[in-house]
């Protein structure tokens, strides 16, 4: 492909003025441009290599059927300065592997049974215009707000399947070593059949997929492992272990319900797993608070005669917390950094739920 785009170029295909590099996907650069036409911005993607080029076109095709909250709209096709673009919905936010990466060791299930249901509810719209995703995996997954979490959005359903060859000829030549982030990226949220027969689109690796992806979530880490050394676990499908956090009184009901799913969907046989549908209506009996999330420092701890401790939002507001608050570890220390949810109360809101951030070192900064 030509070099990047400037914002000094005439607008492409007369309306598009790209303003800003936002950033690389697996397969694409991703721009953001004002469409000159609506006064919008909008996501401006072009493949990285002439070896996406052939499936450009077909894959915005595919992709434009959806149309459904949770799922990043695709709004326009055409090629310039001899080169494709997809033109996207802009999501103002990051994506859920930024959101969550050196910042956050895990979700509590509150939080992951929204986003379960959330991106169900995306899936199923996709499924019904017969659009299949194939790569689903926290990476393509847009958090509008960030930490805030105001909602998540699917998105690449187009790009996803020029994946499909890169991933495809992994696959057919045996899984040999390999620095693809694509492939990489993909294989922990890979399900057996995918695995097996990467060519066969199925619905039921996407369902999968989630599952996989909320487990991540819900315990910190791929029900399966990570890298290629996930492989042979994912083929074998046993059961991911009930994560440890779940042991609270305070996370164990709707926590076990999560888990409860997710085993569905992780069944190797997958006739047995949910279809995208079925899953909404499971996710639909979940019982989940939608709080506002901060994130702030612990100034004060508990201690003897001392039941509560005070957290600080970062706009300096104080808020009061109890141990029993904290999803994961609640050994903190004056100045540790976490995020939270709160809960009305008087004189001062509670922090609940709360989650301990990850810990970086000094010259990195603070956790943010």
């Amino acid at each position: 492909m030509k070099g990047p785009l400037s914002k000094e170029m005439t607008p492409l295909a007369g309306r598009y003025a790209p303003e800003d590099y936002i950033g690389a996907g697996g397969m694409q650069h991703v721009y953001l441009a004002l469409d000159r036409l609506f006064q919008r911005h909008v996501a401006l993607k072009t493949p990285k290599d002439e070896s996406g080029t052939k499936r450009f076109q077909q894959t915005a095709v595919v992709s434009a059927r959806v149309n459904h909250q949770n799922v990043a709209k695709t709004l326009d096709y055409f090629e310039d300065i001899d080169r494709p673009f997809l033109i996207e919905e802009l999501v103002i936010g990051e994506d859920l592997r930024s959101v969550m990466e050196g910042k956050l060791p895990h979700l509590p299930p509150s939080t992951c049974a929204r986003i379960f249901h959330k991106l169900a509810k995306g899936l199923a719209a996709s499924h019904a215009a017969d659009v299949v995703h194939r790569d689903l995996k926290p990476s393509n997954i847009m958090v509008l707000g960030g930490p805030v979490f105001t909602d998540v959005k699917i998105t690449d359903f187009g790009i996803a399947k020029m994946a499909e060859d890169e991933i495809g000829q992994w696959v057919e030549e045996g899984g040999g070593a390999t620095s693809s982030k694509t492939v990489l990226g993909a294989i922990p949220y890979m399900s057996p059949e995918a695995i097996n027969d990467f060519k066969t689109a199925k619905k039921s690796s996407d369902v999968w997929a989630i599952a996989t992806i909320v487990y991540e979530l819900l315990s910190g880490e791929p029900p399966f492992g990570k890298r290629l050394n996930s492989i042979p676990k994912i083929i074998e499908a046993a059961p991911p272990k009930k994560p440890a956090q779940l042991n609270s009184a305070q996370f164990k009901s709707l926590g076990t319900q999560i888990y409860d799913i997710i085993l569905t969907c992780l069944d190797k046989d997958e006739t047995k797993r949910p279809t995208a549908s079925q899953l909404v209506s499971l996710c639909e009996e979940l019982c989940y608070s939608m709080p506002r999330y901060s994130y702030g420092e612990v100034v004060e701890l508990t201690g003897p005669g001392r039941p509560t401790g005070k957290i600080r939002d970062d706009s300096g507001v104080l808020l009061m917390y109890h141990p029993s608050n904290f999803y994961g570890s609640s050994r903190v220390k004056i100045g540790n950094r976490v995020w939270f949810g709160r809960d009305p109360g008087i004189p001062r809101e509670r922090a609940f739920p709360i989650v301990k951030a990850v810990e970086v070192a000094k010259e990195g900064g603070a956790a943010p």
